[in-house]
């Protein structure tokens, strides 16, 4: 707080294999104090992870990764008066002031303009919600990201988005001074795999990809994905940002830095953690959705209404589930300035989370709410009759029904969340044709699978979740014919 009070304070971000590798070259061995372990590389990355959180209190973060000091003074100079500008009369906190809990944003008062940031080992980024931000994307990145200038930017985007979008986005950072290459692949899941990703390594070979170049991701999350495993394995990691212009990617996809393509055998099979620069949700996009797509991009929101976030508080989520009581219509019709409030909201209990467990060891898992038959209704379903969302929705129906028939829930938790899920247009039961054996087998090859049994997140109550890996089958299968009946 004194050195805020006082100055502006720029943070010198790196990752841990840049400062394990410069720590090498300048003394031959890495010998500090505070690194003496067995595998000094991981320290590294404890430190930084244990860190985090007061880094995230600078003015300005500045990636040196492929910077010498000479570069890094000039980027500190060229972004002092965007400091200054950005927090007159704001000495004594940051201008992005770390993810506040749910608990305490309340919709009426708070501004959607204001940033939230994510923090994770591998790096801390802001995401921005609000209205008409893609005609200002350029001065957006030029604002947060200003060692991007004169740089190249690449956008990877789908057939549909590029249409809808593509024009808009390309002149918005044309007129900011940046050179722009546009790759539009075919819009579907189908476009996550591995050869998709080998054609857009080809397309970046044939630009001349850099590492100082920057990535942007732009469209769903089949989009953000792919960008983000392609941005995370060429040149074994170049900048990127995401840009997701569908509800389900700004609430879930687009934040936590999970990256991956299928393989025949299953989704996500192949990935990477890999966090972005910068996160911008323009909510005016949502306008151009079909209703479905819409509709399903909600039940992420009511998810994150129901767990109870990194702190636990089961008077936040009460709240945010009450609030999307409250504006369950005006989300519906698409309000662009309460629908920034409340993603942005819904956007920091999954930041909250990522925060404390960015690598699905522990806490992240609650994320997974509702995921564990919604993901084997999918499968079963050959991913071509339910949209993820859709799953979600039935998948935390189902599991209600799973926590009250053990007696771990009431029936009026189970009826509140019913409700919630039917005002926002959601479906409760999976489309005809199903095949009940087919999504048994692939409960059971579930990612959330340890030692050949399913962890099921089961809800208590809103705010309140227990997770078990002893659930009777025949418990499952009653609940599951009842999703297919």
């Amino acid at each position: 707080t004194e050195m805020t009070a006082n100055g502006y304070v720029v943070c010198l971000e790196a990752r841990p294999e840049t400062i394990y590798v410069r720590l090498l070259l300048d003394s031959g061995k890495v010998d500090r104090p505070l690194l003496k372990a067995d595998d000094q590389f991981e320290r590294i990355q404890d430190m930084k992870a244990a860190r985090a959180a007061f880094y995230a209190e600078a003015d300005w973060t500045i990636h040196t990764d492929f910077l010498n000091p000479e570069e890094v003074a000039e980027e500190i100079e060229n972004i002092l008066e965007i400091m200054r500008r950005r927090s007159k009369n704001k000495r004594g906190q940051s201008v992005l002031s770390g993810v506040q809990s749910s608990s305490e944003t309340e919709i009426e008062s708070r501004s959607p303009n204001g940033p939230l940031i994510v923090k994770t080992s591998g790096g801390t980024y802001p995401v921005l919600f609000s209205k008409d931000l893609l005609g200002q994307l350029g001065l957006i990145i030029q604002s947060y990201l200003p060692e991007t200038a004169n740089r190249h930017l690449f956008i990877i985007t789908d057939q549909q988005v590029a249409e809808q979008h593509g024009r808009k986005v390309m002149a918005a950072l044309e007129q900011s001074g940046y050179k722009v290459t546009m790759a539009a692949v075919p819009a579907g899941e189908e476009s996550k795999s591995l050869k998709q990703v080998s054609e857009l390594y080809d397309w970046l070979r044939a630009e001349r990809a850099e590492r100082q170049d920057l990535i942007i991701a732009l469209g769903g999350g089949v989009v953000g994905d792919l960008a983000g495993f392609v941005a995370a394995t060429w040149l074994r990691g170049i900048p990127f940002i995401q840009v997701p212009t569908t509800l389900l990617a700004m609430v879930d996809s687009s934040v936590g830095g999970k990256t991956g393509v299928n393989l025949p055998q299953g989704k996500n099979l192949v990935g990477a953690f890999y966090q972005p620069r910068l996160v911008v949700a323009d909510v005016t996009t949502l306008a151009t959705l079909p209703d479905r797509a819409r509709r399903s991009g909600w039940a992420e929101v009511i998810k994150h209404a129901v767990i109870p976030g990194a702190d636990e508080n089961e008077r936040g989520a009460l709240k945010r589930f009450a609030r999307l009581e409250q504006y369950c219509d005006q989300l519906a019709a698409g309000e662009p300035e309460i629908t920034a409030a409340i993603l942005r909201e819904s956007v920091a209990v999954k930041a909250g989370v990522v925060a404390v467990d960015e690598r699905e060891t522990g806490l992240r898992i609650t994320l997974n709410y509702g995921h564990t038959f919604g993901h084997a209704l999918e499968a079963a379903s050959n991913y071509n009759q339910l949209l993820h969302g859709e799953g979600v929705a039935i998948g935390m129906y189902g599991v209600s029904l799973l926590s009250q028939k053990l007696g771990l829930c009431d029936a009026e938790f189970v009826e509140r969340q019913r409700r919630l899920i039917e005002r926002f247009g959601l479906p409760l039961s999976a489309p005809s044709g199903i095949n009940a054996n087919k999504a048994l087998s692939a409960l059971k090859l579930d990612k959330k699978s340890e030692a050949g049994s399913v962890r099921w997140i089961l809800p208590l109550g809103i705010g309140k979740l227990e997770i078990r890996s002893d659930i009777p089958a025949q418990a499952v299968e009653e609940v599951l014919q009842k999703l297919l009946s």
